[in-house]
């Protein structure tokens, strides 16, 4: 049997006080763990680090049911996809201030812990919680400027192969015709069944359709985790958060048994699940509330089960979370790291890293974006290079309307795919993943922590990619050398290619001949006079024969 941590601990680290319940429970005394101690002027192991990386495994015992989802595969349309892109877009983008957990800021007891300025932004512009809550905000998310087909069509400008929404997040307000909540967008706010637009937009574009749930975090979410037992009497005769004609949105335990909530989680799921038969699944802090007992384990093994029933080549994404537990036992699903974090140096299998195009993860006022196109171009390589696919969200204004800003990256992003998008789709990984000078994995060994910071990808790193046919390898260079050359040191003449060595080499855009030669340092290729772009450049590899020895695992 497998095991997952102590249950009051991951309850607390998934649903903080989401059940109040819990905090009454008692908690096991916590033993004080040794830092690891490290020379700072070592170099870094990071095949033999002294701690665990890539997650944890369960530690209670859970259900055998398990092993039927544990032996199916993932399918091949997603390790072929490699990129796809959803939103993040909902009730919390009109005010656009903080990001999703709007709805937990302004609802925190003190002022002195308004860490992101709403609390102070609420009143300034709608007026006190006791005036305005965070439900008055749903007549204000009319959503006039969205529009389902451009938002498919940015998607796969950009060379997305799926693509959806967050149809709910935290505060649990649902994008589409549900007839398990009033809170919904067909019902209020845009009046308008949005993943039901979404999912038949994204189809046109012939793109697997994505929906991702967020709500098993609702329950308490709105609620001051820390310090619930100090709210005031005023607060809870005044604030709409503690009104029972509104149990069943901000959903908590002042007002709501958990029973109830459970029960209308699954509901939703399956509702999405029978009308808009999307091709993928993805969840955010499921297992806190299936230990808790919220959501009945075998209940949840069950729902998967009926959705592969929908179709053979469905696809469940297991997330890793903040906490470092999996959404669900090891070997169910996809792995999914957000953004890298507690991710394992040397990854195994096919999984995904997802992120926020700019952070957060919602449409904020004055948005600023660090990352441009070639941020995530160059991590999409990096990212396919090793085994991965690329989830990426967009971030619209609550009007529907997608940024300039964003529009441009994805711009960007389906440009270079235009033409080097033959060395992503449709390839496996090869026998090594590259080279190169950049120190992507990052450590902290006080916390225990192993973080991906895809930012440090500059120019002159290598990355290899191999077609799943094996008709080519391809190295994709970052940075661009002007009548200059490259070495491909991986590539030795004394190390098997394909059985015949190789045929040719070109570079993907180009159709100048390339310079090459083959030595025991590796092949060095001539640039050619024309540059196909910028960011990355791809040379393409021609076995002549079968390729040897192409799989590193």
């Amino acid at each position: 049997m497998k095991k997952l941590i102590n249950i009051t601990l991951l309850a607390a680290l998934f649903l903080g006080v989401n059940s109040i319940n819990a905090q009454k429970g008692k908690k096991k005394k916590k033993q004080k763990q040794k830092k690891v101690q490290v020379d700072p002027t070592a170099k870094i192991d990071l095949q033999n680090l002294p701690f665990p990386t890539g997650g944890k495994d369960w530690e209670i015992d859970y259900s055998k049911n398990w092993e039927s989802l544990q032996k199916r595969e993932i399918p091949e349309w997603m390790i072929d996809a490699k990129f796809g892109v959803y939103t993040h877009w909902g009730v919390y983008s009109v005010p656009a201030k903080g990001g999703p957990d709007y709805v937990n800021e302004m609802y925190m007891v003190h002022d002195k812990d308004d860490r992101k300025g709403v609390k102070k932004y609420h009143r300034e512009n709608y007026g006190t919680e006791a005036e305005f809550g965070y439900k008055d905000f749903i007549p204000m998310f009319t959503a006039d400027k969205f529009d389902a087909n451009e938002w498919a069509g940015i998607m796969k400008g950009a060379g997305a192969k799926f693509g959806g929404i967050c149809v709910v997040h935290h505060d649990g307000f649902c994008l589409w015709d549900s007839k398990a909540t009033r809170w919904n967008s067909k019902n209020m706010g845009p009046k308008r069944d949005v993943f039901g637009e979404i999912s038949t937009a994204v189809r046109k574009q012939d793109m697997k359709v994505l929906a991702t749930f967020h709500h098993a975090r609702t329950f308490g979410y709105a609620i001051d985790r820390k310090h619930y037992k100090e709210y005031t009497n005023y607060q809870k005769e005044n604030w709409d958060l503690f009104d029972p004609k509104y149990a069943d949105f901000y959903r908590n335990d002042f007002t709501e048994k958990q029973e109830s909530f459970g029960n209308e989680w699954f509901l939703k799921v399956r509702e999405v699940m029978d009308q808009y038969k999307p091709d993928m699944l993805w969840f955010d802090g499921l297992s806190g509330a299936m230990i808790k007992g919220m959501l009945p384990e075998e209940r949840v093994i069950n729902m998967f089960n009926d959705f592969y029933k929908q179709g053979k080549n469905n696809v469940i994404s297991n997330k890793l979370p903040g906490s470092g537990v999996w959404n669900f036992p090891r070997g169910v699903g996809i792995r999914c790291y957000e953004g890298g974090r507690d991710m394992e140096p040397n990854p195994k299998g096919y999984w995904l890293v997802d992120r926020a195009i700019s952070y957060p993860w919602s449409w904020v006022k004055n948005k600023s974006y660090r990352d441009k196109e070639d941020f995530h171009i160059r991590t999409i390589i990096d990212v396919v290079s090793r085994g991965g696919v690329y989830l990426l969200s967009l971030t619209p204004k609550g009007d529907g309307s997608i940024s300039e800003q964003e529009q441009k990256i994805m711009k960007g992003i389906g440009t270079w795919m235009n033409t080097n998008g033959e060395a992503i789709f449709e390839t496996r990984k090869w026998r090594t993943h590259g080279s190169g000078q950049a120190n992507i994995v990052q450590v902290k060994f006080d916390k225990e922590l192993v973080w991906w910071d895809f930012r440090r990808i500059q120019d002159k790193e290598v990355r290899y990619t191999r077609k799943k046919d094996n008709s080519a390898v391809y190295a994709i260079v970052t940075g661009w050398k002007e009548n200059g050359s490259i070495l491909l040191k991986e590539l030795k003449s004394k190390e098997k290619f394909a059985k015949k060595g190789i045929k040719d080499i070109v570079m993907l855009g180009v159709d100048e001949k390339l310079k090459w030669k083959r030595t025991n340092e590796g092949i060095t290729i001539d640039y050619p006079s024309t540059k196909p772009g910028e960011h990355a450049y791809t040379f393409k590899i021609i076995p002549n024969g079968e390729l040897i020895d192409f799989d590193r695992e």
